[in-house]
């Protein structure tokens, strides 16, 4: 063996020994969090996740320019991988070449101008990171190192090559770059372009083994764990939070919820060591665009710092009891969770599928049943707990509203569901709230229009527990769960129709956690149905400008999109307008995750919204929640805008446009 290829040896079991250490801790970091459910199940979906999201790139496609710098820069280093191993193996074994031949003098002319596309890539990623960047306020050097050391390969690379070309080692026909790089040698004596052959090369290896080295340090760890990530990605409801297992709480266990390290599931450490701090969530989360001191991102990135300072002490054998608490400290303060509305738009925009929000909830958990919570959401809690409803009315006086439509009512004029074609759903605001009142006699109306036979639950519903459960109170949740799962089975409830989306959410996505499996429907596709089907004729034009607001927990939680915009393009007059962020980037009302409960600091995100609203100059802002009802009836309250934007829910603008109903506009 020559001295070259000893030396290269040495610097290979160098290079290679501190980078397998460096991943052998990152996995002990890993696997200090707890079991999580079966991440095995369904392979065939999880490897084509891997190939769309990953080799696909197709969720940074959601920003055009940072999307195809991204992907030129990944599909360039599969290519350009190739060539890193065959160069490697060649220091020790010279003459390796991974393409001989023909296939070989392909492959270089390809490398040649992928090596050209990825220093384009770095350019753009200099111009992304100073204008988008900077809006998301990335600003550490981890970006700048990464992309420092990317463009050394590339020029290393090509220096190393134009030497090769210079002394006639290689052919400028098959590297065009590359040769444009040779005329740098033009006039140097043989000897010395040997030497800055060997010294480029020499430099490339280098660059490339301290790039290696770097990676599980920095936030582009996610080179080497993103493929795991993705793969490991829950394939559970959307809108389904983890089970709190009580009957298998160990007794000695003095708190509930994510509190240490270990509370943590491995995923959510692995998410943590994942995140390439992009941005991507905070710049769409409700809370950061409206000055609250969330950022979705830093709370994975805390993680990660967290896991880091306090994993390696644990695995030097730090009792438990000696670990400071994630929330309640320096690393993630208690405003900062109790900030998030559980849009869920930092999971729908993540790239490599993070669940910031479960992390999120897991440490309200902690918090809640720790006794630290606002005083306004624990006065909800309590009436919850004491009346089934939010507001702490009387049982008896849900739905009283239903005797005077005549609707059937089970257990008190109807026996059982099993009478009836579908179950409607008031929730607690279509039982107790006077403007969800209005929306339920609409959507009552139209399904006796169209000759459903359905019936309610009336006094029998209780509340679902959504807020309970995403204000962290994961027993009372349990306990109302339950309860209506019991009711309703009882009662022989098999399809159910819902209007409210956190209803709908909570029976549809987390009450088969419980053993409450039914066909649960929105309101917004039921009705879409009926139009399809004949049974209900939207005539009477309404001539107005509408635009529709995407609620959170149909749209992102559960893919509900087209049948309210559907159902407004079936009425004759109105002009639907979209809203700049629709669909999946739709813009919170700020009422989720039982914010409605709590009070919120100025600027609040409802003002926010209906401010993009405005902007269109609508004559109604269209939701289909009751949440988001009552969040833009007060941002309509406080710009002044009441008398000129009226806020409806699409059943009652459709009970205006359908046969039989009143068609004027309400007061």
């Amino acid at each position: 063996m020559d001295p070259k290829s000893a030396i290269m040896l040495l610097v290979l079991v160098a290079a290679f020994g501190f980078f397998a250490y460096n991943i052998r801790l990152l996995i002990r970091l890993v696997t200090l969090g707890k079991k999580e459910d079966n991440r095995f199940d369904n392979i065939p979906e999880r490897i084509k996740k891997v190939i769309i999201y990953v080799f696909g790139q197709r969720r940074l496609f959601k920003y055009r320019f940072a999307g195809i710098e991204h992907a030129m820069i990944f599909w360039g280093f599969v290519i350009i991988t190739v060539g890193t191993v065959e160069m490697l193996i060649s220091g020790v074994i010279p003459g390796f070449h991974v393409f001989p031949g023909t296939l070989g003098g392909i492959y270089e002319l390809i490398l040649d101008v992928v090596q050209a596309l990825v220093l384009v890539a770095i350019a753009m990623g200099i111009i992304n990171r100073l204008t988008i960047g900077r809006r998301r306020e990335v600003n550490g050097p981890d970006a700048v190192v990464i992309l420092g050391l990317i463009f050394g390969l590339m020029i290393t690379a090509f220096l190393t090559t134009g030497a090769k070309i210079a002394l006639a080692e290689a052919s400028p026909a098959m590297l065009p770059v590359s040769g444009a790089f040779s005329g740098l040698y033009d006039g140097m004596s043989a000897g010395s372009t040997f030497f800055w052959k060997e010294f480029f090369w020499w430099f490339h290896v280098l660059i490339v083994l301290s790039f290696l080295n770097y990676l599980p340090y920095s936030k582009h760890s996610h080179v080497l764990t993103a493929v795991f990530n993705v793969f490991f990605q829950s394939l559970k409801p959307r809108g389904q939070l983890s089970k709190l297992d009580f009957e298998e709480i160990p007794e000695d266990l003095d708190h509930f919820g994510s509190s240490k390290v270990a509370d943590f599931s491995w995923k959510d450490i692995l998410d943590a060591y994942t995140c390439t701090e992009c941005g991507r969530c905070t710049d769409n989360c409700p809370a950061w665009n409206t000055e609250k001191v969330l950022s979705p991102r830093d709370i994975v990135v805390k993680l990660r710092h967290y896991v880091s300072s306090e994993g390696k002490d644990i695995l030097a054998g730090k009792p438990l009891e000696e670990q400071p608490d994630l929330p309640d400290t320096e690393w993630v303060t208690p405003d900062e969770l109790w900030a998030c509305t559980t849009c869920n738009a930092c999971v729908e925009q993540c790239p490599l599928f993070i669940d910031q929000m479960g992390k999120i909830m897991d440490m309200r958990r902690f918090l809640t049943l720790e006794g630290r919570l606002s005083g306004t959401a624990t006065r909800t809690l309590q009436k919850l707990q004491n009346n089934g409803n939010p507001w702490g009315f009387p049982e008896a006086d849900r739905g009283s509203w239903l005797s005077e439509m005549e609707v059937p009512i089970l257990g008190v004029s109807a026996e059982n569901a099993s009478e009836f074609d579908v179950i409607y759903w008031t929730g607690c605001f279509g039982g107790y709230d006077p403007r969800g009142q209005e929306v339920s006699k609409a959507i009552v109306t139209l399904l006796k229009i169209a000759g459903v036979n359905f019936a309610v639950m009336g006094p029998g519903e209780t509340c679902t527990g959504d807020p309970a459960r995403r204000l962290g109170e994961e027993a009372l949740y349990q306990m109302l769960a339950v309860q209506n799962i019991e009711t309703m089975n009882e009662l022989k409830v098999k399809k159910i129709l819902a209007n409210c989306p956190h209803c709908f959410n909570t029976i549809k996505n987390e009450y088969p956690q419980f053993g409450g499996h039914y066909e649960v429907v929105h309101h917004t596709d039921f009705l879409l149905q009926l139009i399809q089907d004949g049974k209900l004729n939207p005539d009477a034009p309404i001539d107005e400008k509408i635009t529709y607001h995407d609620s959170c927990y149909i749209g992102r939680y559960n893919n509900v999109y087209d049948s309210p915009r559907e159902i407004l393009k079936s009425i004759p007059g109105i002009d639907l307008v979209e809203m700049k962020r629709n669909r999946t980037k739709s813009f919170c009302c700020g009422a989720g995750g039982g914010k409605i409960w709590m009070e919120e600091e100025a600027p609040r995100v409802n003002w926010n919204r209906f401010d993009e609203a405005a902007e269109i100059n609508p004559d109604t802002l269209a939701t289909a929640c009751y949440f988001c009802n009552t969040m833009f009836d007060d941002a309509a309250r406080f710009k002044g805008k009441e008398e000129d934007i009226g806020i409806q829910d699409i059943a009652e603008i459709l009970r205006r446009s359908v046969d039989g109903a009143d068609a004027s506009p309400p007061s």
